[in-house]
């Protein structure tokens, strides 16, 4: 018998944000559920990304639009079914869930061939564009448009519409319920001061010379009376280099890897960094507007397109656009606190959307049950 309170979250490590997505959903379940993170593909594939995402994104991106017609999306579920069925029957064997969720596209199929008794629930992770592997699996118990934008596109590709709900795009309990507490022990452990603009730069693996000379260009630039015009926390992840370079700098916090990052984020009057969905959104939650340095093609050219149709920041992507583009924004400090108004005007309809979210899963549940 399956536990009528424990789900299933399938998700991907394969890059696109779906892990923390997936972690999202848990935390935003959590009052009425119990929840396992899972993915189930082989290991090889990880492995693939892995180089592919490093030495050739280009390759990554190919490999995303070829899949995106509803033909080849369609074989490519079979395929993949392929790969995963016995893993993946072993698993939901053992979790025994209530319901199957899944924040990446791959998996829908292949739930519904070997579990079809279990409802299945389909969070698509495509903010602005919604992937034709999404859509292979039209009648799931229920699938969530975290925007408008994929909601229409849904409807007109003649998903379920009365399964079909619009939320928003979730984002993990240390963004949307953070503790005022801790927000302010990470403030004092910077020591910065309170009234200098304060970037939170997103450097990860971009360790390249030009992602170095923006960071070195922006800790230069000074006020008029000749002090540092801004501060920086330089979220360096694991990248070594980036780490030895920059600790110690003035004016710089060099911030390692950390799944608690909402503090320092929290700290910053903007964030700056590539144009993932759930970074971006997370910036919004907090009420942060977002510059967009970068963007993996294909797969987040429509983040961009959201940040300029909402207001949520900006986009500038090369390092002399973003050094001019801080400049302007030393000087016209109103800047900030207007895309800061377009911001809060997104986070307050997203945050009511994703409320409805546990009832609509138990709901699915309720119905199939």
């Amino acid at each position: 018998m399956n536990d009528p309170r424990h789900l299933l979250i399938l998700t991907s490590k394969t890059g696109g944000g779906h892990v923390s997505l997936a972690e999202s959903l848990a935390d935003l379940l959590a009052e009425d559920f119990t929840s396992s993170v899972v993915d189930p593909q082989p290991t090889w594939i990880h492995r693939h990304y892995q180089l592919v995402s490093r030495y050739a994104l280009w390759l990554w991106s190919a490999e995303f639009q070829l899949s995106n017609t509803p033909g080849r999306a369609s074989q490519a579920h079979k395929l993949f079914s392929r790969l995963i069925r016995s893993p993946l029957r072993a698993l939901i064997a053992q979790e025994k869930p209530a319901a199957i969720l899944s924040t990446y596209p791959f998996f829908s199929y292949s739930v519904q061939k070997i579990a079809p008794q279990i409802p299945l629930v389909l969070l698509y992770s495509d903010p602005r564009t919604l992937h034709q592997a999404w859509l292979t699996v039209k009648d799931a118990a229920l699938h969530l448009a975290p925007s408008r934008e994929v909601y229409a596109q849904a409807l007109a590709a003649q998903v379920q519409p009365d399964k079909t709900q619009l939320i928003g795009w979730p984002t993990r309990r240390q963004f949307y319920a953070p503790d005022p507490s801790v927000a302010e022990q990470t403030w004092a452990e910077t020591g910065f001061v309170r009234d200098r603009l304060t970037i939170f730069l997103q450097g990860g693996g971009e360790g390249s010379a030009g992602f170095a000379r923006t960071v070195e260009q922006l800790l230069a630039l000074t006020d008029l009376h000749g002090q540092p015009a801004l501060q920086l926390i330089l979220a360096a992840g694991t990248n070594q280099l980036l780490q030895r370079r920059f600790q110690g700098r003035q004016g710089c916090y060099v911030l390692p890897f950390t799944k608690t990052i909402a503090p320092w984020m929290a700290c910053a009057d903007l964030v700056m960094g590539k144009a993932g969905p759930n970074m971006l959104f997370e910036s919004v939650t907090l009420g942060k507007p977002f510059l967009a340095t970068t963007f993996i093609p294909g797969q987040e050219e429509g983040n961009l397109e959201m940040i300029r149709d909402y207001g949520l920041g900006w986009v500038a992507l090369t390092g002399d656009e973003q050094i001019g583009l801080i400049k302007i924004l030393l000087r016209q400090p109103e800047a900030i606190r207007e895309k800061q108004a377009s911001v809060e005007t997104y986070r307050v309809w997203n945050q009511a959307g994703l409320a409805k979210v546990p009832d609509l899963v138990q709901a699915a549940i309720s119905t199939i049950g």
